[in-house]
């Protein structure tokens, strides 16, 4: 330093001063995130995003409860509707024996036919109320995921609102129990939102295996309607 000109030590100086705060910000950085709790395993999002998604899985959940309902009244016809078929079998099987006894063969023959056609009829019939049970199965799958998600909303809305909380408190200076006490409140948070969301992932893969079946049992149904030739909507 004594080998420079006085007139320039006033700039060294500076200039050593800006290449040490160069040099600081990656160590006050590295600082910052490790005791920065939203650093940030949830991803942060704005109030407007998380309240439109809660009123889209209530306007879901509704839908799903009708859905069910309507199910559940099908399952309810299609009941009522086999009951009658049984019955009209038991009639022909009647009918049958008093044909065959009285050596009325035509009749018989006929009551043949019928019988055959009622059986499959009443095929068709179980493999329907398999359909509207599993369609129900499948609609309460969906309430679930819907209650589920509106419980993750709720709780990303509450961890909002704490993170907003910290950061006041962060910008007002306050002692660091304070600020500790809410980081605390803050991770708490986050882990129960985590687990709410696994529960989440969870009742969505039930609801796709619920969607898969529901699939399978209709092609099988019309496979089962085009072997009888039934006409087509």
């Amino acid at each position: 330093m004594n080998t420079i000109p006085a007139i320039l030590r006033p700039l060294m100086l500076v200039i050593i001063s800006l290449a040490t705060l160069v040099a600081t910000p990656s160590v006050f950085s590295q600082s910052r995130m490790t005791t920065d709790p939203r650093m940030v395993v949830i991803p942060w999002r704005g109030a407007s995003e998380i309240q439109s998604d809660l009123d889209n899985a209530a306007e879901a959940k509704l839908l799903a409860q009708d859905r069910r309902e309507r199910a559940e009244t099908r399952l309810r016809e299609i009941a009522n509707n086999l009951e009658t078929r049984k019955q009209t079998l038991k009639d022909i099987d009647r009918r049958k024996d008093e044909a065959k006894k009285n050596k009325r063969e035509s009749e018989e023959i006929s009551l043949k036919i019928e019988e055959k056609a009622n059986k499959q009829a009443v095929d068709l019939l179980n493999r329907l109320k398999d359909l509207r049970k599993a369609e129900v199965e499948e609609a309460k799958a969906e309430i679930e995921r819907a209650e589920v998600d509106i419980e993750v909303l709720q709780m990303e809305t509450e961890l909002l609102s704490k993170r907003d909380e910290y950061d006041s408190l962060a910008a007002t200076s306050t002692g660091d129990l304070t600020l500790t006490t809410a980081q605390q409140v803050l991770q708490n948070l986050e882990v129960r939102l985590l687990e709410l969301q696994r529960k989440r992932a969870d009742a969505t893969q039930k609801l796709a295996s619920k969607q898969k079946d529901i699939v399978t049992r209709r092609m099988k149904l019309h496979d089962a309607q085009a072997k009888l030739g039934m006409p087509r909507a």
